[in-house]
């Protein structure tokens, strides 16, 4: 490629050859294998990716690489979000007034796409001295602030918005840890819930995070710290809630911590609230992130307050806890510790079934091949001197790195064995992070999950 031109997104035009866009990368969806029956005509496997590029303020555009899957993989594993990159050769084509396929691709300014292939465009790390100048535009909002609605407002109205997008400033009230998930497709996946507020009510409100840029940046996300500027957020009809929620689409952009006074009103105004859980019992925070101590009577009360209000919000907690193992049922029989249960539905593998007995799970209906997973539950009771806590769960990851075994080899341990693995933590002074989860009209007892146990110092005990 010869007599290569440089242009800016704003001056792009579709006859134009053999340019190079310098742009960074603002938003990454995840690359995708294509489906070999849509291939018109026999190339071997094939691939996509699609990713957004900003140049300026003003300008960006969205940008699909097509190629063989390997390619494809290491292009979209080397260029994250805030790389800046030199997209060179690529094909403009205009973009089409009602084409169906735009609500896959976020909002943007430029009239056009980019398309690239592997056999004639590149892409490329673009290296000089003005590179901060495109750096700075991650914190730039892609859409103008003064048109962001409230979450009061979009609670109060989230039956009349469905199918709409809206554009929000808010707080990251929790993170969870990475975790994976069955699709009702039968397809395994890594998820990362997250929830957000903001100033104009005490709700928050949950959103999931699949595309793995996201959940990889989350990973620096801060409670209560990190402000978030979500552009282009629908509201859609969850079938299992039987409700209007908002979810993270394919058309949304997140710009973290953005460079506008909201930033800072929002971020002074949660300092002084008290840290928040999660509304799902299965996103697990970072336990590092837990810093709030309390007794056990201190959280008895706040549960018996609870029912004794008929309070319709469920009360959550992200406490440590400073007690002693009481018990843990590792040489037990009585309650399973170790299962077989579906990844899709959850539901325990009884002895001598292939899958779960599930006709709405695609694989208890035979859709799918079985896909169970080993789970261990370690039930523990604590006790400190107010009090006790009785039938707390410990489980999979972090009941195998608290005892420091795997699910595989405790299930070959004889008891004599389990009861030496036991001795580590029983009857020892211990540091316990965990969520307890209030009772609720349907879950009449409280949960009480552990994150992590460590054992404490007499030294550490006196200071």
């Amino acid at each position: 490629m010869t007599s290569i031109s440089r242009q800016p997104i704003c001056s792009l035009q579709p006859q134009m050859q053999n340019t190079i866009i310098i742009g960074i990368i603002i938003r990454s969806q995840n690359s995708k294998i294509i489906d070999p029956t849509r291939i018109r005509y026999n190339v071997g496997s094939r691939a996509v990716w699609n990713f957004t590029l900003r140049d300026s303020i003003n300008d960006f555009i969205n940008v699909t690489v097509w190629g063989a899957v390997d390619y494809i993989n290491k292009l979209f594993t080397t260029f994250n979000i805030g790389s800046v990159v030199e997209v060179i050769n690529a094909r403009i084509s205009e973009r089409k007034e009602n084409d169906p396929n735009e609500i896959y691709v976020p909002s943007v300014t430029s009239p056009f796409t980019l398309n690239l292939n592997q056999r004639s465009s590149l892409i490329q790390m673009h290296h000089s001295p003005a590179i901060t100048r495109y750096q700075i535009l991650l914190q730039m909002p892609t859409k103008n602030p003064a048109g962001t609605c409230n979450l009061a407002y979009i609670l109060e109205n989230t039956e009349s918005l469905k199918n709409q997008y809206v554009d929000l400033v808010v707080a990251v009230t929790f993170i969870s840890q990475t975790r994976e998930i069955v699709t009702r497709l039968g397809e395994l996946t890594k998820i990362r819930e997250f929830e957000i507020g903001d100033e104009s009510t005490e709700h928050t409100v949950s959103l999931t995070l699949w595309d793995s840029e996201w959940i990889k940046l989350a990973d620096k996300w801060e409670s209560k710290h990190t402000i978030l500027f979500l552009a282009d957020v629908q509201i859609i009809y969850n079938e299992r809630m039987k409700k209007s929620v908002l979810t993270i689409a394919r058309k949304t952009i997140l710009t973290e911590n953005p460079d506008i006074p909201e930033t800072k009103d929002i971020r002074h105004s949660f300092q002084n609230k008290a840290d928040l859980g999660s509304m799902s019992p299965f996103a697990i925070p970072n336990p590092n992130s837990i810093t709030k101590k309390m007794t056990i009577h201190e959280i008895t009360n706040k549960l018996n307050f609870i029912t004794a209000t008929n309070s319709n919000n469920r009360l959550q907690l992200l406490v440590v806890v400073n007690a002693v193992i009481d018990d843990m049922n590792l040489e037990s029989s009585d309650v399973p510790l170790i299962s077989a249960r579906c990844a899709k539905c959850k539901r325990i593998i009884l002895n001598g079934n292939d899958s779960c007995m599930n006709l709405e799970c695609p694989f208890g209906c035979g859709i799918k091949r079985p896909m169970n997973i080993i789970s261990l539950n370690i039930l523990v009771n604590l006790k400190d001197d107010t009090g006790y806590l009785v039938g707390c769960q410990l489980r999979d990851s972090a009941a195998e790195q608290a005892i420091g075994c795997t699910v595989d080899a405790l299930k070959e341990m004889t008891n004599e064995e389990r009861i030496q693995l036991k001795a580590k933590y029983y009857k020892k002074f211990c540091n316990v992070r965990m969520q307890i989860l209030g009772p609720t009209m349907i879950f009449h007892k409280p949960i009480y999950n552990i994150f992590e146990i460590n054992k404490i110092d007499f030294l550490d005990t006196i200071q």
